[in-house]
């Protein structure tokens, strides 16, 4: 799955699910490795009991530092706009299938490692995110025992560099967003051959075209047309 669209379903049918949903994309020299998080509600308030408790022990505010598993966002819930044919008069590099030579490997390997991290929590994709991480943070407060659990991981080849972005849901969400997946249970394959075939579907059932008359949206949107994310 090489396309921005290739992505939205797995991502729907894992949200309907409940299941462990990794997500690796590539640029030319940049990548993102990314855990999508959890539609249990009952698994998200064990996790906010449980960081309550922490955060209370230490006698901190760690609360105010982390995003419960059901609050995180997935791939597309930074998106303004349905997904659709990424491919269509695009020149080879445009369409990401031009990558520096060890770019692959990298991402895959991060994928890999933030799976096994994601198996030893007891929380599993209900896991919490950290908004930001500190100097102590790592001693007392990891999340699992491999060590802490980032909901993004987005590395830059052209200056060597990784940051841990997190990013919490969007209730317009074409993809997790619970309008979309209860479509999607209750109406099944008609639903998706409806999606295949007219983006505008989604963005009409997510709420996505009442946004579009907004005006920050309509800026966001112009700006979206010229120049896409590289993944």
């Amino acid at each position: 799955m090489d396309s921005r669209e290739s992505r939205w379903l797995p991502t729907l049918v894992g949200a309907a699910k409940n299941k462990i949903v990794l997500t690796a994309a590539l640029g030319f020299d940049s990548w993102l490795a990314m855990r999508h998080g959890s539609s249990d509600c009952s698994a998200s308030a064990d996790a906010a009991a449980a960081d309550a408790a922490a955060g209370a022990a230490a006698g901190s505010l760690r609360t105010s530092k982390v995003i419960p598993g059901t609050d995180l966002g997935c791939y597309f819930c930074n998106d303004v706009v349905a997904p659709r044919d990424s491919t269509r008069d695009r020149t080879l590099d445009q369409q990401c299938t031009v990558s520096r030579p060890g770019l692959s490997m990298l991402c895959s390997a991060l994928i890999v490692e933030l799976l096994v991290s994601l198996i030893q929590h007891p929380l599993r994709n209900a896991a919490s995110a950290y908004l930001s991480l500190n100097d102590g943070d790592n001693e007392e407060d990891d999340q699992c025992i491999l060590g802490i659990l980032p909901h993004q991981i987005r590395g830059y080849l052209s200056n060597y560099q990784m940051i841990l972005p997190v990013s919490r849901k969007f209730k317009n969400c074409t993809a997790c967003s619970e309008t979309i997946v209860n479509h999607y249970k209750e109406r099944g394959f008609d639903f998706l051959i409806s999606a295949f075939n007219d983006a505008k579907v989604l963005e009409e059932l997510s709420g996505l075209q009442e946004l579009h008359v907004d005006p920050l949206v309509t800026e966001v949107l112009s700006d979206f047309d010229g120049e896409e994310d590289d993944w």
